[in-house]
């Protein structure tokens, strides 16, 4: 088997980068999900109530920001991960970040047509792992819906799409790692799985929400709700 592809999310709910290579630090990919957008009240936002999230193109170097929309000519920001602290929800969970100022605010909001603000995760933001799972303490999070990492394999995509009257890409699964040389849904029965010299622990399923009904292209809905239906249908297991 071999790594695929790899991908990052920098903004939450917002269009992915793909990477060459990627660094792993203690909340997962190095740049993943460590922005989000909260609503009027504090609450993220993702693509289940905003699917035209999809259609935001960001690109993180260092603590420069670049969001396009549909290429669209890019706007930049600074980011400053010890702004102004906010509390946000995601989830159940309530997390101090820190806010990204009004110019950003102003500018998500008009293209989304709503009011929001863009808030950074923190040096000494925490955010820790549901102990069902993963009993270790240390274990934490930023603003992935509940796990650091996602893994994904192609042979499992194929499988699906052998199933669908209209195959979907990689992307509608939004994976962090995408592995090849795997038999179908071998990841079913997968604990661990190691890249050199380190060990990556895979701790459960990942429930699926409407999320891969969006086209990451256009943030446009399936009129039938698939591949969802196919995979309730077919794929539900326990966890």
């Amino acid at each position: 088997m071999r790594i695929a592809s790899l991908h990052r999310y920098p903004i939450k709910g917002c269009r992915g980068e793909d990477l060459d290579a990627a660094v792993l630090d203690r909340l997962g990919v190095e740049g993943d999900r460590r922005l989000m957008l909260v609503d009027a009240e504090d609450r993220f936002l993702s693509q289940r109530e905003v699917p035209q999230l999809a259609t935001l193109v960001p690109r993180l170097d260092g603590d420069t920001l670049r969001v396009a929309v549909d290429g669209d000519a890019a706007a930049t920001f600074g980011l400053d991960r010890s702004g102004p602290a906010r509390s946000v929800t995601i989830w159940s969970d309530v997390v101090t970040a820190h806010d990204q100022g009004d110019d950003a605010a102003a500018w998500f909001s008009d293209v989304l047509s709503l009011p929001c603000r863009l808030v950074a995760f923190g040096s000494q933001s925490r955010r820790t792992l549901d102990p069902r799972w993963t009993p270790r303490a240390d274990a934490e999070t930023a603003f992935t819906d509940g796990y650091p990492l996602l893994v994904v394999t192609e042979a499992s995509c194929e499988a699906l799409n052998g199933r669908l009257r209209d195959p979907v890409p990689m992307d509608r699964f939004r994976p962090n790692v995408v592995v090849a040389g795997a038999e179908p849904w071998a990841e079913d029965g997968w604990r661990e799985i190691r890249i050199g010299n380190m060990t990556l622990d895979l701790v459960k399923p990942c429930a699926r929400c409407p999320v891969p009904t969006t086209d990451q292209r256009t943030g446009a809905r399936h009129p039938t709700q698939e591949p969802l239906r196919t995979l309730a249908r077919d794929r539900t297991i326990p966890g």
